[in-house]
């Protein structure tokens, strides 16, 4: 009899996970709903879990973290691995066959001022391998998805529309 171990992704040395900053010159409520704007827009929504910001007792301004549901943005098997290498390093699987990646978003936002607030990002990579695995593997961004996230939620914080955004998760 011969003890065989299940089959484990081989890693390279895997990114280090990274943290996009940004301060932006806009309410914390403004860049909160922008946020929820570029999840609506990007096709997905933020997390159940997620409450609005808090303010801190002893500074008097406001702070709070919001992730988004995962956003699958690649899916079949003919290119999915190319998607997922433009993002981040995949984990080494010998003859596995990617089906589809998604990234989770997750932001902690700081009131600075009145009209200032600074933003963390970080993304997390997860994909479907299933021609060995048959599970789902985590790895970092390289930072791609991040910065193209942070250039959106500028470009809506500028936008009038987004003071009337109110996400719907009914559509």
């Amino acid at each position: 009899m011969v003890n065989v171990a299940p089959l484990k992704a081989q890693f390279e040395e895997d990114l280090p996970q990274i943290t996009t900053e940004d301060t932006l010159k806009s309410s914390i409520r403004t860049v909160w709903k922008g946020i929820k704007r570029a999840f609506n827009e990007l096709g997905t929504f933020s997390d159940p879990s997620t409450r609005d910001p808090k303010m801190d007792e002893k500074t008097g301004l406001y702070r709070g973290f919001i992730r988004s549901d995962f956003r699958v943005f690649a899916s079949g098997s003919d290119t999915t691995a190319e998607v997922l290498e433009r993002y981040g390093r995949l984990p080494v699987i010998r003859g596995g066959t990617w089906k589809a990646g998604r990234v989770k978003y997750e932001f902690k936002v700081r009131e600075l001022a009145e009209d200032l607030t600074y933003v963390a990002l970080v993304c997390g990579i997860s994909g479907y391998e299933e021609g060995v695995t048959n599970e789902v593997h985590f790895w970092n961004s390289n930072g791609i998805l991040d910065k193209e996230m942070l250039q959106l939620l500028r470009k809506l914080v500028m936008d009038p529309e987004t003071e009337n955004f109110k996400e719907n998760r009914m559509k």
